[in-house]
């Protein structure tokens, strides 16, 4: 690989750890208005949301075409420096750790954020007399509307 490959390669992953740096704040931001019960900061945020999705995708489409130029196509982060300048190794480790540090952030804020919101509607359906909250629905993990099971949690949210 050439030094000015190997340069551009180095830009472009410090660009990608900012991305999902930000993205872990974001989510750390959105997890304290979750457990604020702050549904109006919630609801504006989506837009905010999404457009950080939107831009994972762009970045990673990007990062595919960038390593199949380089030829490095399929090749993993950890596995870069067998590619690459020696004397760009520490950079290269620099920004390997970057990502796994903001990837494990992103992943245990989510976890508990699933887990707060979990619990905040267990207890709104107790409070509301639902026992099954199969009835109310819920996104797929290809994000289309699932209507829940014909439970009496259906029924009482359906008609409120």
């Amino acid at each position: 690989m050439t030094v000015h490959t190997a340069d551009v390669i180095i830009r472009f992953l410090d660009q990608y750890n900012t991305h999902f740096e930000k993205l872990a704040d974001f989510l750390l931001e959105k997890q304290n208005h979750i457990l604020k019960d702050d549904l109006n900061w919630l609801e504006e945020a989506l837009v905010d949301e999404q457009s950080y999705i939107m831009k994972s995708n762009s970045l990673e489409d990007k990062r595919l075409a960038l390593f199949e130029q380089a030829g490095i196509k399929g090749v993993k982060l950890a596995d870069l420096p067998d590619f690459f300048p020696e004397d760009y190794v520490p950079a290269l480790d620099l920004q390997s750790d970057r990502l796994n540090k903001s990837i494990a952030k992103i992943k245990r804020i989510n976890e508990i954020s699933n887990d707060l919101v979990e619990r905040k509607l267990k207890v709104q359906a107790k409070l509301l007399g639902v026992n099954d909250l199969t009835g109310i629905g819920a996104y797929s993990g290809d994000a289309r509307f699932v209507k829940g099971g014909g439970g009496s949690g259906g029924d009482i949210i359906g008609s409120v």
